[in-house]
């Protein structure tokens, strides 16, 4: 049973290794995309993707991530062991390195975690019997040799098309997601340039699987979209909040027939919303270095 645990915390460790590995190689595609990114960040990440589309116009973005995470791994498949160490691994390149080969002569290389308190890493071979071969004298050792105590190997989750499959899509998902946010705040900024106030709508059946960046392609000029899980009854539905930058786009939006993974959707007002108060409008209209006029109620207890 002791095993199976260390088997299953190996897991997300071998994540942090291999994020830590995207991040060293610019051509590759960051799996450790966060959806807290800087707007910075958004653009340039929605540049880096049209660049690549001009480069390949017959292949999607999607196609694209799949294409280049699939070719690494494949290469890369049968040469790996995962390694975690009692104690942190060092922090000085040569140390960490001359402690990797220390464990088998046959090791070629280690990368190490960019993390300053890791325990593990990702030991890498020149061919797959060269693995098989120290991955079986590696576990000896640890059963028979003092100085192999409290280490555990195994092979990576990335030798798993199951596991690499997995990566892909966490990795499309977050390009989507990314450009996503990017075309909502583009929309946003258009419309605070025209000074035009939001208006927003509610999807009451939105199907729960679905998420922002496919309500997005529904809604192309949409400003913020918050989806929340059903309840009770409803609970096999999701409901959607789409703000849009003006009214006109609101009332249109309520028009059009729009379904969703065979799902009709059922738009309507978000009468929610909050109306503009009368506070507001003057604090707006004195920002503006305008003179607010004094409200008729005011008027009249003065003239009394």
């Amino acid at each position: 049973m002791k095993k199976t645990v260390e088997e299953s915390s190996s897991e997300s460790d071998e994540l942090v290794a291999e994020n830590s590995e995207e991040s060293e190689d610019e051509s590759e595609p960051d799996l450790a995309a966060s959806s807290t990114e800087s707007d910075e960040d958004d653009d340039d990440a929605e540049q880096s993707s049209d660049d690549e589309e001009t480069a390949t116009p017959t292949k999607s973005r999607a196609e694209i991530i799949e294409e280049k995470i699939q070719t690494k791994y494949d290469k890369l498949k049968g040469t790996r062991l995962y390694v975690r160490f009692p104690q942190k691994i060092p922090e000085d390149e040569q140390e960490f390195q001359a402690k990797v080969k220390s464990l088998h002569p046959l090791v070629s290389k280690s990368t190490k975690p960019r993390q300053k308190h890791a325990r593990f890493c990702l030991v890498d071979f020149k061919s797959q019997e060269d693995r098989d071969k120290a991955l079986g004298d590696i576990k000896t050792s640890i059963e028979t040799d003092t100085a192999f105590k409290g280490i555990f190997v195994s092979l990576p989750k990335t030798d798993s098309d199951e596991f690499v499959n997995a990566l892909v899509t966490k990795q499309q998902l977050s390009v989507e997601n990314k450009r996503t946010k990017s075309l909502m705040k583009r929309e946003a900024k258009k419309g605070l340039r025209k000074g035009n106030f939001t208006s927003s709508v509610v999807i009451t059946n939105l199907p729960k699987t679905s998420s922002v960046a496919q309500v997005r392609q529904l809604f192309e000029n949409a400003v913020d979209i918050q989806i929340k899980p059903g309840k009770g009854k409803f609970r096999e539905f999701s409901a959607a909040t789409v703000t849009l930058p003006t009214t006109f786009d609101a009332r249109k939006a309520i028009k059009q027939d729009l379904s969703l993974a065979g799902t009709k959707l059922q738009l309507r007002f978000n009468t929610k919303e909050q109306k503009r108060k009368p506070k507001d409008k003057l604090k707006r209209k004195a920002g503006n270095g305008e003179v607010p006029k004094t409200p008729k109620k005011l008027k009249k207890l003065e003239a009394n």
